[in-house]
C-alpha cells in the first residue's frame, strides 16, 4: 500500500514503552509516522499541559520513522506534534498502546486520554487504545485489530465525530479468545478505591499507596468495565464539549436577578 497517510503517534508510558512500539507496528507500511511522546512515564497526566516549565523536545529516529522525546506531559506532545512538528495536517493521531486499561472513572485521569483528547480539541481525528495487563508481553492480537481499525478509519468506513476520540480497551487475550466487540458507554465509578496508610522513616512521615479494589456489582452489563472484564473489546466514543446542553438550556429559561 502507497504511503498515502499521516499519523502521529503518542502515549503516556513513554518513548520506550512496548506499547508504543506495538502501535507503531500496527501502522507501519499503511502511512508516514511522526512519534511525539513523553520522554519518561507520564501515567495519571490526564488532559494537564506545562505550564511553568519550558518543554524539552529531542529528536531521535523511531525505527526509521521521525520522533520526538518530549519533557512534558501527553498533551503537550499532541498539542507539539500538532502545531510545531508535523509537516503537514495528519489524518490520525493514535496514542497508546497503555500498559492497563482506561476505563470507567479511570478514562478522567488517562494521559493516554488526554493526548488524544487534545488531538481531539485541536480538529484531528484521535483514537486511544488500551491493553487489560500493567506487564504485557505480547501485543500479536492488538496489533492486528488496530492495523484492522485504523485501516476502517482511514478508508471512511468509520467515521469519528469531530472533537471526539475512540476509546479502545482490549483484553489481555489470544485472538481464539476474544468473545467479540462491543460499543459501550464509559463507567462512572465501577471499582472500589481506597489508600492504604504506611510507615515512613521519620516519626511524623507516611506515606500512601493508592488502591484500587474489586468491580463493584450491578445487575446489569451496561458499561466498557463490564464487557472488559468478560473478555470483549470495548469501543467508547468520548466527546469533548464539556458543555451540559440540556441543564444549558433549562437554565437559560430561568429570569436570574443581578
Amino acid at each position: 500500500m502507497k504511503k498515502k497517510y499521516y499519523i502521529i503517534l503518542s502515549n503516556d508510558d513513554g518513548i520506550k514503552s512496548a506499547g508504543l512500539k506495538a502501535l507503531y507496528d500496527a501502522v507501519s507500511g499503511i502511512a508516514e509516522i511522526l512519534v511525539v511522546a513523553p520522554d519518561a512515564q507520564r501515567s495519571g497526566a490526564s488532559h494537564s499541559i506545562s505550564v511553568s516549565n519550558p518543554i524539552k523536545a529531542v529528536k531521535r529516529d523511531y525505527y526509521g520513522s521521525k520522533a520526538y522525546a518530549v519533557s512534558g506531559t501527553p498533551a503537550d506532545c499532541a498539542k507539539m506534534g500538532l502545531l510545531k512538528f508535523a509537516k503537514k495536517k495528519p489524518d490520525l493521531l493514535l496514542s497508546g498502546i497503555n500498559h492497563g486499561p482506561n476505563m470507567a472513572q479511570f478514562i478522567l485521569y488517562s494521559g493516554t486520554v488526554g493526548a488524544a483528547a487534545e488531538a481531539a480539541l485541536l480538529g484531528i481525528p484521535a483514537m486511544a487504545f488500551s491493553i487489560n495487563e500493567y506487564e504485557p508481553e505480547d501485543f500479536g492480537f492488538a496489533v492486528k485489530y488496530i492495523r484492522k481499525m485504523v485501516l476502517s478509519i482511514l478508508s471512511k468506513k468509520i467515521r469519528i465525530k469531530p472533537h471526539s476520540v475512540l476509546n479502545i480497551n482490549l483484553p489481555y487475550k489470544k485472538e481464539d479468545e476474544i468473545k467479540g466487540i462491543k460499543v459501550l458507554p464509559k463507567g462512572l465509578r465501577e471499582y472500589e478505591e481506597k489508600y492504604v496508610k504506611g510507615q515512613g522513616s521519620g516519626a511524623a512521615a507516611y506515606y500512601y499507596w493508592h488502591i484500587i479494589g474489586k468491580k463493584i456489582k450491578r445487575e446489569k452489563d451496561k458499561t466498557d468495565a463490564d464487557a472488559l472484564e468478560k473478555g470483549f473489546i470495548t469501543i467508547t466514543p468520548l466527546h469533548f464539549d464539556l458543555n451540559d446542553n440540556e441543564s444549558l438550556k433549562k437554565l437559560q429559561k430561568i429570569a436570574f436577578s443581578k
